[in-house]
């Protein structure tokens, strides 16, 4: 019996170990491989790229120990491990991210392939990733064979200031034979403009409004195709269509201000330059240059402004004019630019592209022949029109966000964008048309001229964004603030359009600085904005003025008398310190340092007794209701949080003596600050719900003070019916300055409010997006009579700085360190919620954190990604209240608890799924 017995119990240890034993075999997996935070990026410029990557394991507490890097000039060595051109070697660290390749100095228009592998916590090697690639650009200048070259369509100047002035796009082509096998072709392509690539009868690519906006006179960017399986046996024909773009078309807010100029900032005359390489298999290389030899004409685009709008004459076109065999006898030899000041240089963000496409959800006919298309949403983007119909039809499109009461678009808000397409029908048959340079903002087409009743195919909306929303989840027991979360994502996606626009549908359009620095940390939440804000200071970075203040937008292509404004050229120093607390991205820190600096010092310069006045354009808190703060105030509350950024960024680069200068100017405001506006009641000297909340979130308050200061904020928000009297500056800190001295629930009760000013106010009179104005529109007031229509927008998206605050308090997703390594879980959790789901894919996977009430026990449901641990913290003193899936937590040896006492209990956990409950007071 008892040798039965032991045989037993070996085997069931047998089991158990061979349990075991097959848990180890599971090896941590290996995804989203990127370089300079894009996928298998072309043409990239950036001599020490850095590589990062995504890790998937079951389990728990599962990390990455150690990595190893290969990068191979051939998909063929790679396959066989050889890393000629780097092999990193297996190196001990858990860093997925920001890791600088370090082999052979990379070459001019090289083509690369790498992989990575990597080691868990047990020491167990995973798979080698898939292959991806990166190809470097055009590094020299005399790389570069082509000469800018255009078409002169010839134009009166002497009044195309003094009425609306809309030349028409420009084509070119260029026919070349390739006769033997092509191993590998590339085009390098750029404009100073607009332009669309085109070879043998196709787009090249699928983004839009290349090359991109940049202050020409500093740099151009240019693209780069792999364009390999397009290059035919025989003939081919590359072509390219110009427009004027941002640099010679209508450029925003001058039109309303009326400067000397209202387009042609920046130059006359678009034109283009670009080269195809092309490798053979036997050896030889031959370039396809942009010069004289290639032809010129006008053709159907006959109006083509980004602001105003596109005019296509179908009747126009030169059928086939971009592939073989057409007949060019008849175009013009191009006419021959100079190069512009800037330097070439890869374009380092992301691409505007088609993100979706939308079907109306009605159509209406408010006056007999005037149809209107209602898309479903306030989005930026096109239109694209599908139409049967007689030779020499026209048929006009308007763009309007709201209608008005008798049904119609309302375009007064627009001011002088035109924002109108026009279509003329070539008669052959259904057509199917979209512009290529103009874009709106827009829920509602206004259709006229259109031949019989209309249908839903007609008209679809194309939506257009340089980013992907889809960064995160957010879901709670209150519609409207689900609702709330949708018109976040649907604004920012129609304003993160090549720059953080402020708005997209106006004569406005600009890289408005204080818009994009409130709303920084929220936008990182919705999407990964990494590559995108980027770009943005690097033009930022561009625009700032000799005398070291950042502008009021950027790029900056004409001023106005003050050319910046307290809480705008912070954008400086608040995008950057958000790019390091999200990305944990010391490079974008180390490009702007010196420009940082530059700032810090105009303002020490302007100071008093280290008190910063405000300044420049003195917007104060923009569109607060019914109490104003000083710009004095905005201006030096904006300065200490300036230093204060300033000395962890300056650690964060390994400057210890600037990082104690700064520490030590921190502290100087701080003390000028309270003594000037902090009075010993608690209370700030002008008693606005602004005033507080800056204070507050910016550490500004003596210690001593602080907690009177929180609870004045308090009342004066209850006095207020548990309604806001901020504006853009104050609204996005009075909720992170609630939560952060413990009043959540007060912060929830402004979050759900319906009344003016609120944003459920917007959500209940029909919002699709995030006004500019807490009252820019009611349902009983379609005219906006009250208002100043011109001075409105409906995409707006400073207000929607709230996402910063459902994120980090609502669900309770946070980083106690640069990156998401370090995790914090600390939700607000509420009686006056239900529920709170949300999720974040951070730089090192997704974060998920949700809770929920059931009867008296709080349920919290938690996703921590591999190579990261969190702290979570739990609403109860009492550690024998809290379960992890059913069980104590003394029974579960991967659990921490760090401290428990009367706030709550904080727990340490490792990578993986949980799942806590804890009996709680609601």
């Amino acid at each position: 019996m008892k040798a039965k017995l032991t045989i037993l119990l070996i085997a069931i240890l047998t089991i158990g170990s061979s349990h075991s034993q097959n848990e180890k075999l599971k090896s941590l997996s290996i995804h989203e491989l990127k370089v300079e935070y894009q996928k298998n990026p072309e043409g990239i410029d950036i001599l020490k790229p850095r590589f990062s990557w995504m890790l998937k394991g079951e389990g728990r507490n599962r990390s990455q120990s150690a990595y190893q890097i290969l990068v191979s000039s051939t998909e063929e060595k790679l396959g066989q491990h050889q890393g000629d051109i780097w092999d990193s070697r297996k190196v001990a660290s858990n860093v997925t991210n920001q890791i600088k390749y370090g082999g052979n100095d990379l070459a001019s228009k090289a083509n690369y392939f790498w992989k990575v592998k990597v080691w868990d916590e047990k020491g167990q090697e995973s798979e080698w990733a898939p292959t991806a690639n990166f190809s470097m650009g055009l590094l020299n200048f005399s790389d570069w064979k082509g000469v800018f070259i255009g078409h002169d369509v010839g134009y009166d100047k002497t009044d195309k200031y003094d009425s609306l002035y809309l030349p028409p796009a420009r084509y070119l082509r260029k026919s070349f034979t390739a006769n033997k096998k092509v191993k590998r072709a590339t085009a390098y392509t750029t404009a100073l403009g607009l332009y669309e690539l085109k070879l043998n009868g196709q787009k090249v690519g699928d983004a839009n409004f290349l090359p991109g906006w940049t202050d020409y006179d500093k740099r151009l960017y240019y693209q780069t195709f792999d364009i390999t399986d397009r290059i035919r046996q025989g003939e081919n024909v590359i072509g390219a269509v110009i427009a004027d773009g941002w640099y010679a078309g209508y450029i925003g807010y001058a039109l309303l201000v009326r400067l000397d100029k209202v387009r042609e900032f920046y130059g006359v005359n678009p034109s283009f330059m670009g080269q195809i390489q092309i490798e053979y298999e036997d050896g030889a290389v031959e370039t396809i240059a942009s010069d004289t030899s290639w032809k010129s004409n006008q053709g159907p685009i006959r109006e083509a402004d980004i602001l105003m709008g596109e005019t296509y004459d179908a009747r126009l076109e030169h059928a086939g004019w971009d592939a073989p065999g057409y007949d060019d006898s008849n175009w013009k030899i191009p006419k021959l630019y100079t190069y512009p000041n800037g330097k070439l240089e890869a374009h380092p963000g992301t691409l505007v592209k088609s993100r979706e496409r939308l079907t109306p959800i009605e159509i209406t006919e408010p006056s007999p022949g005037t149809y209107v298309f209602n898309l479903g949403k306030n989005f930026a983007g096109m239109a694209e029109l599908k139409v049967q119909g007689p030779k020499g039809t026209k048929i006009q499109l308007r763009f309007g966000e709201i209608l008005k009461s008798d049904g119609s678009i309302q375009t007064e808000n627009l001011r002088l964008a035109r924002a109108t397409d026009t279509y003329i029908l070539k008669g052959e048959g259904v057509e199917t048309w979209r512009p290529k340079f103009t874009y709106h903002g827009f829920q509602y087409v206004e259709v006229t001229g259109y031949p019989g009743k209309p249908t839903q195919e007609a008209i679809t909306g194309i939506v257009l964004s340089s980013i992907e929303t889809d960064a995160s989840t957010f879901n709670s027991s209150n519609t409207i603030n689900n609702t709330l979360y949708q018109n976040i994502k649907t604004t920012q996606s129609a304003n993160f359009f090549e720059i953080p626009t402020d708005c997209p549908q106006r004569d406005e359009r600009l890289g408005w600085t204080g818009d994009a620095q409130i709303y920084m940390r929220s936008a990182t939440y919705n999407a990964d904005v990494a590559a995108f804000m980027t770009k943005f200071l690097v033009d930022l970075d561009d625009a700032q003025r000799w005398y070291g203040a950042y502008p009021n937008f950027a790029p900056f292509p004409y001023s106005r008398p003050n050319q910046y404004a307290p809480a705008w050229m912070d954008a400086g120093i608040i995008i950057p310190y958000n790019m390091y607390k999200v990305y944990n991205d010391t490079r974008v820190l180390e490009y702007m340092y010196q420009g940082m600096e530059k700032f810090m010092r105009f303002q020490e310069d302007a100071s008093t007794d280290y008190l910063r006045p405000g300044g420049g354009n003195n917007w104060g808190d923009w569109l607060s209701v019914n109490e104003e703060t000083s710009h004095d105030f905005v201006g030096a509350s904006f300065y200490g949080y300036d230093a204060h950024l300033m000395t962890e960024m300056a650690d964060a680069l390994g400057k210890t003596e600037d990082a104690t200068k700064y520490r030590n100017l921190f502290e100087n405001i701080k003390r000028a600050f309270a003594k000037k506006y902090i009075l010993d009641s608690g209370r700030t000297s002008e008693d606005t719900q602004t005033t507080y909340a800056l204070a507050l979130y910016f550490d500004l308050y003596p210690d001593d003070l602080a907690k009177k200061g929180a609870a004045r904020l308090a009342e004066k928000i209850e006095k207020n019916g548990f309604k806001f009297s901020t504006g853009f500056l104050g609204t996005k800190h009075v909720m992170l300055a609630l939560s952060k001295y413990g009043y959540n629930d007060l912060a929830y009760q402004l979050f759900k409010q319906t009344e003016y000013p609120s944003w459920g106010y917007s959500v209940e009179n029909g919002s699709t997006s995030i006004w500019e104005r807490w009252n820019s529109y009611t349902k009983n007031d379609a005219e906006n009579s009250d208002l100043n229509a011109k001075m409105n927008s409906f995409s707006h998206y400073a207000f929607g700085s709230v996402a910063e605050w459902m994120f980090q308090h609502a669900a309770g997703i946070d980083s106690e360190d640069p990156g998401y390594r370090n995790i914090l879980i600390k939700p607000a959790i509420s009686k006056e919620m239900d529920f709170i789901r949300a999720s974040y894919k951070s730089i090192n996977g997704t974060i998920s954190s949700a809770w929920n009430w059931k009867g008296n026990k709080v349920v919290m449901n938690i996703e921590i990604p591999v190579s990261t641990t969190a702290k979570v913290s739990i609403p109860t003193a009492h550690i024998s209240d809290i379960k992890e899936s059913n069980r104590r937590l003394d029974k579960i040896p991967e659990i921490k608890v760090l401290e428990s006492g009367e706030k709550g209990t904080i727990l340490e956990i490792g990578s993986g799924n949980y799942s806590f409950s804890a009996k709680v007071q609601k």
